[in-house]
């Protein structure tokens, strides 16, 4: 979280034009370069991959370079599988959204392991959500009876249902059933 403080410097407009300007620059440059290296790529064969050659990439991997369009950040964002999002933002939010610039924070999952997590999670909450109901209705739970008998369309029609059980007076857990059909 943000304090005033940290707001306080950007009050220059010198100082906060120079800060966007090499902050930008540099996520580019090295979210280009968290890319390049989680495909195992060398600048070479990422820059074949991408369409472009190796001395585009080594400039695109260039912190003080600075002259990135968004059509080639579009060109490497749909070779990679990921999205692109580029919007203009208050600076609270943009030094927020930029404090972390590990490897592992610049490196989005593609479509593809996106959609495994997906389905992972998916398989993760069917299994508890059979749990919960065989837990519950073993138990004698009144509510796991009751969410069962009652298990109507609306729930099942949007995709998701929120949980919560209970025996007694203390929550035994919860969960989170996506596209439960």
């Amino acid at each position: 979280m943000l304090d005033r403080n940290d707001l306080t410097k950007f009050s220059r407009k010198s100082y906060r034009d120079g800060y966007l300007q090499t902050k930008v620059r540099g996520m580019i440059a090295y979210q280009i370069q968290a890319l390049r290296e989680r495909t195992g790529l060398s600048q070479t064969d990422f820059a074949k991959k991408i369409g472009k050659t190796q001395s585009v990439v080594s400039r695109l991997e260039d912190t003080e370079y600075g002259r990135v369009t968004v059509q080639t950040l579009l060109d490497i964002a749909c070779a990679l599988d990921v999205a692109l999002v580029v919007k203009f933002a208050s600076y609270a939010d943009f030094l927020s959204q930029t404090r972390d610039a590990s490897a592992a924070a610049l490196q989005p999952a593609t479509i593809q392991e996106s959609l495994s997590q997906a389905q992972s999670s998916q398989q993760l909450a069917g299994s508890a959500y059979r749990h919960f109901l065989e837990f519950g209705t073993s138990q004698g739970d009144a509510s796991a009876q009751n969410y069962q008998a009652n298990d109507n369309g609306n729930e099942q029609a949007n995709g998701a249902a929120l949980l919560v059980y209970s025996k007694g007076s203390s929550i035994l857990g919860q969960v989170s059933q996506a596209g439960a059909a």
